[in-house]
């Protein structure tokens, strides 16, 4: 929240009036590669389990964004979104499971032109990535070397997003959208460990992350 703050005052004060406010919910789709080479060196190095460790791939995603007031077509705001994954397995006597979290805060860019395509709307999004990884087995903390077993990343995101807007009421707009997004650079030095008790031994201590969304907006104009 500190840095959602911040990021309102990088604005000059006579643009602090919002234009709109929206919020979203989406289904999200998520490629980690290195990630996903630890679960499956943790499945591997396991063979007696029945049911294998799923990867990271279907989670969901919340945001709320703040768009600035403008009578150009290319709009400014911010954005803050949250992204939940998890890798469930149940297995005779041993339930493993991966709880992954995502959070970004970033600045909007938007391109949207009322004359010639009414209701379409595109969202350039550069974004601060945080990450937070946790383990439980059998519905209990994991400790591993005396600690509970978890692991922390931060780095980049850029992505599109595009979505056409229908009028419900007044000034309240329906929104679906699709949106694409690269993080290059996520660096987690602890995830290996968390997943599969190694370090270094099958991947780096970072990541790219590839992710792609469907959802739905409602968009709050003045």
């Amino acid at each position: 929240m500190r840095a959602l703050f911040l990021l309102l005052f990088l604005f000059p004060f006579s643009d602090t009036q919002a234009q709109e406010i929206e919020v979203d919910l989406s289904y999200k789709y998520m490629f980690a590669n290195n990630w996903d080479k630890a679960i499956q060196t943790y499945n591997f190095s396991r063979p007696f389990l029945t049911e294998k460790q799923p990867l990271f791939m279907n989670g969901i995603n919340g945001s709320v964004s703040y768009i600035f007031k403008s009578e150009n077509k290319f709009k400014q705001g911010i954005n803050a979104s949250y992204s939940h994954f998890t890798s469930y397995a149940e297995n005779v006597n041993f339930v493993n499971q991966y709880t992954l979290h995502f959070l970004n805060v970033g600045y909007i860019l938007r391109y949207e032109n009322t004359e010639k395509c009414k209701g379409l709307t595109t969202d350039l999004i550069l974004s601060a990535s945080s990450s937070a990884l946790f383990r439980n087995v059998n519905d209990e903390p994991f400790i591993y070397d005396e600690v509970r077993s978890k692991a922390f990343g931060i780095g980049g995101d850029l992505s599109v997003r595009t979505s056409y807007s229908f009028n419900i009421k007044n000034n309240i707009r329906l929104s679906p959208f699709i949106q694409v997004g690269y993080t290059p650079y996520l660096y987690s030095p602890n995830t290996e460990a968390v997943i599969n008790q190694t370090t270094g031994l099958v991947a780096p201590n970072f990541t790219d992350v590839f992710s792609s969304q469907i959802g739905m907006k409602v968009r709050l104009r003045e």
